[in-house]
């Protein structure tokens, strides 16, 4: 019997079992539950809602409510992605085999990146992908993207797909102009089709600026993932409390590590550096690492403005050349960033290591340091590269040379706990002074680069492990152990493409699929094709293959990186969970006795899951949000280069191919498509080579779209006749 006092489930129990006898109309199931007043009514529609976002109930176009039955109705419920190709995808598992339902884009009807929708028409074909088209749209993800208004009320779609538009209040439409970018609130119930053009009602939330704007499309990417670079007025006041040098005060309870010879390791454009380093080599062979991170937390008092604004943000987004950051610059370029020779409050962890590389005891507190250099990368490369001394390192040479030995230790005691040494799909852009892609360079990771994860990989571990110990609420990093279809599937490509040879991707199956494998063979696996022209095209795939790291208030354990215990610690600055991780931390501190009471460890195990899971979700946002810049500045370098080379031929190799896309990486690095329709057309007109991935293909420029962050290849056949390359036995 369903009363005021029912909780949602029994609401929705009610529901199930009346649709059950036969479909319903919403006024006729009020009726048949005996729903009165407002209390009752909105359980009652709470119940409707969940329940058909869960995808246990459908509503017809007859307004009734039935049960849904994916087979019995012809339909499939999920959620959508969508490429900037336009093509959307739905991906669902059945029966242990995993179908795509692909949508084209005139067949979006609204559709947005993430929302959750009811597909029709749906055909499949012989493998394991199917041609659908969207009913309707459940719920949206977040229901807010770009428009550009285009004056008299007309706004069109910039970062979507699809023949769509919105009608917003005119109240709102006085505050912009013709040309203005901005961020709408699309609801997800379509009010009217005109024209095949799909109607919403929307609001405007911001404008993010002027099409004639020079970064107008940089601040469109970030927009539309929730970065902006503005600080709200109230973080702006706060900031006029905060100091903008360590005072004596700030001093009082921490081991003073200001006379060590401490420096920091970054880009040459870093400004917003929150972690140091220092060392000491025993006579015995022995081992004392440092890692000294910004104490942040000093300054970002909880519930606080800026706290509440970064906890909102969740990470620094860095976008090409721009930077839109988690804290406002007096934080994350001063008073918080390891800057050379000023005092700076940070947390510290002391590692004890043995002459083999093993972690044997470690120590954290707080501290107060004096950077004594801001070192870069490519210094510090020529010195344990070259063995070139820049001006200015000659006082650091040894720690330098001490950090490369314990560094190497690092790197194989790592490999022998299971770490997982992918290639680094990472592009680098260099850019002019005024922004303009000069070119894309493969991310490579020396000598410095990897000494610095080392090190910050040693820190978080550690620091991971600690909590683990005390059993009290934290925030992880964790990575789950591969699904075992999905690497299957893989190592099933990589042998139908002969890029692998046939034996040992057997070897590995059976050992995948008998539960005797673990990430030390599938590093061995990786080693063995490392020298092969297509490693980088063998490690993406099996990578992808993988689930994503992310960030949990369980303490599952780290596959990649073959750990039990792992956390982010190490960038307070810039990412959220760090700040967390430094703010768990503080009671613990052995100069400071105070513990966290059990309302407030109550309280904490209450909210960090939730924390974890949107911290993972603006991680992704802000990495879509880099991939998104580098197409952009891709496609920006590619229309100058068509425009000063007009009819160019270019040569790449087939990094991916699918039913519905073929993606080419040229030897500039610029990645780029070849659509089936141009396939075939390829194919019409005799060319009837049949590619296949890892292939070195020639193209030329067919189309680059700007909004759509897009370059379009067309086959160039003269090349193809040359032999393919031999499979590395």
């Amino acid at each position: 019997m369903i009363n005021e006092l029912s909780n949602i489930e029994d609401y929705k129990e009610e529901i199930k079992k009346n649709i059950d006898l036969k479909k319903l109309t919403k006024p006729e199931l009020c009726k048949i539950m005996h729903i009165k007043g407002e209390i009752m009514r909105a359980s009652f529609i709470n119940a409707l809602n969940e329940l058909e976002i869960e995808g246990k109930i459908y509503l017809d176009e007859e307004g009734y409510y039935k049960r849904f039955d994916a087979k019995q109705l012809g339909k499939i419920q999920g959620e959508i992605h969508i490429n900037n190709l336009g093509k959307g995808f739905v991906n669902i598992e059945k029966d242990g085999h995993k179908i795509k339902y692909l949508i084209n884009e005139e067949n979006l009807n609204g559709a947005l990146e993430g929302d959750t929708v009811i597909l029709k028409d749906i055909h499949h074909g012989k493998t394991n992908y199917a041609d659908a088209k969207v009913e309707k749209i459940i719920k949206r993800a977040k229901g807010k993207t770009i428009f550009e208004y285009k004056g008299e009320g007309e706004f069109i779609p910039y970062t979507i797909h699809g023949n769509v538009t919105v009608i917003c209040p005119k109240e709102e439409l006085k505050q912009i102009v013709t040309g203005h970018r901005v961020l709408v609130d699309i609801g997800k119930e379509k009010i009217a089709t005109i024209e095949n053009k799909a109607i919403f009602e929307g609001h405007i939330e911001k404008i993010i600026g002027h099409k004639d704007d020079p970064d107008i499309e940089i601040s469109t990417i970030a927009a539309n993932h929730g970065f902006f670079k503005d600080f709200p007025e109230e973080v702006i006041k706060q900031l006029k409390e905060i100091p903008n040098e360590v005072t004596k005060e700030d001093i009082q309870g921490r081991k003073d590590l200001r006379s060590k010879k401490i420096f920091t390791i970054d880009g040459k454009d870093t400004k917003d550096m929150d972690d140091a380093i220092s060392i000491v080599k025993f006579i015995n062979g022995y081992y004392l690492l440092s890692v000294h991170i910004a104490d942040v937390t000093h300054y970002i008092k909880e519930n606080s403005p800026l706290d509440l604004e970064a906890k909102k943000r969740a990470t620094s987004a860095y976008l090409a050349d721009t930077v839109i950051p988690m804290f406002p610059h007096q934080i994350s370029n001063g008073i918080c960033s390891l800057n050379e020779k000023v005092d700076r409050l940070t947390k510290t962890v002391d590692m004890f290591i043995s002459p083999e590389g093993h972690i044997i005891s470690y120590e954290i507190y707080n501290s107060v340091i004096n950077s004594k250099k801001k070192m870069n990368y490519d210094d510090v490369n020529k010195i344990l590269d070259k063995k070139e001394i820049p001006k200015g390192y000659e006082n650091f040479v040894y720690d330098l040379l001490v950090m490369e030995e314990l560094s190497e230790k690092f790197n194989k005691t790592n490999k022998k706990e299971g770490k997982v040494d992918f290639a680094s799909d990472e592009i680098k852009i260099i850019t002019s002074p005024t922004g303009e892609a000069l070119e894309f360079l493969e991310h490579v990771q020396r000598k410095g680069e990897r000494l610095i994860e080392n090190f910050m990989v040693a820190a978080n571990s550690c620091v991971a492990e600690y909590y683990r110990w005390l059993e009290t609420p934290q925030v992880y990093r964790v990575h789950g152990n591969p699904n075992d279809d999905s690497l299957i599937t893989a190592l099933k490509t990589l042998k139908k493409e002969k890029l692998c040879s046939k034996e040992m991707v057997d070897s590995l199956i059976n050992k995948v699929k008998n539960g005797r494998y673990n990430s030390n063979d599938l590093n061995l696996f990786l080693e063995y094709y490392r020298k092969s022209e297509n490693y980088g095209v063998i490690s993406h795939l099996i990578l992808t293959s993988m689930s994503r790291a992310k960030y949990s208030s369980s303490c599952d354990g780290h596959y990649g990186l073959g750990l039990s215990y792992y956390t982010h610690f190490t960038s307070p600055i810039r990412r959220h969970p760090d700040l967390m991780v430094h703010r768990l931390l503080d009671p613990y501190h052995i100069n400071d006795t105070k513990e966290y009471s059990e309302q407030e460890l109550k309280e904490y195990t209450h909210i960090l899951p939730e924390i974890c899971e949107y911290d993972s979700k603006m991680e992704r946002e802000a990495d879509q949000a880099e991939k998104e810049t580098l197409d952009l500045k891709m496609a920006e370098y590619m229309q100058k280069e068509e425009k000063i080379n007009p009819g160019k031929v270019y040569q790449g190799r087939i990094i991916d191919m699918t039913p519905y896309d073929t993606k080419i990486k040229l030897d500039n690095n610029v990645i780029g498509h070849v659509t089936p329709q141009d396939l075939a057309h390829a194919k019409a007109i005799g060319h009837n080579k049949k590619l296949k991935l890892g292939e070195k293909v020639y193209v030329l420029i067919k189309e680059v779209s700007i909004p759509n962050r897009i370059i379009y290849f067309n086959l160039n056949y003269k090349e193809l006749s040359k032999p393919r390359q031999k499979v590395l036995k």
